[in-house]
C-alpha cells in the first residue's frame, strides 16, 4: 500500500509541475555588457547554463542559450488520514521549498 501511494505521489507530482519556456526580456542598457539571460525577478543577468531560485519564491529559472525556462512545484494531494501536506519552505531553493506529503505509519514518519 505504501509503495502504491509513493508511486502515485511521484507520478502526479511530476505530471502537475508547471513549466514555461520562452525568450528572456530585453536586457536594460546598464546590463547589456553581461552574457546570459536577463531575469526581471532579480533585475540581473543569469549566465548561460546556470539556474536560480529567486529569493522568497519557490520556482527555478534556468538560462540556456538565450532561452529562459521556469519550473514550479507540482500539485500535492492526499486523502490518506495518516498523511498530511507540509508547508513549503521559501528559505530553501527549488525543489526543496515545495510542499510535500508526509505520512505517519506505526509511529514513523515517511517522506514522499
Amino acid at each position: 500500500m505504501v509503495s502504491r501511494i509513493l508511486c502515485l505521489t511521484m507520478v502526479f507530482g511530476m505530471a502537475l509541475g508547471a513549466t514555461f519556456i520562452g525568450r528572456p526580456p530585453v536586457k536594460p542598457q546598464e546590463l547589456s555588457h553581461k552574457e546570459g539571460c536577463y531575469v526581471s525577478e532579480i533585475n540581473d543577468v543569469l549566465p548561460f547554463g546556470e539556474e536560480i531560485t529567486p529569493p522568497g519564491q519557490c520556482y527555478r529559472i534556468e538560462c540556456d542559450k538565450g532561452i529562459l525556462s521556469y519550473a514550479s512545484c507540482g500539485y500535492v494531494y492526499t486523502e490518506d488520514p495518516n498523511c498530511y501536506i507540509t508547508k513549503g519552505d521559501l528559505r530553501r531553493p527549488y525543489p526543496d521549498c515545495c510542499p510535500d506529503v508526509r505520512c505517519e505509519i506505526e509511529n514513523s514518519i515517511l517522506f514522499y
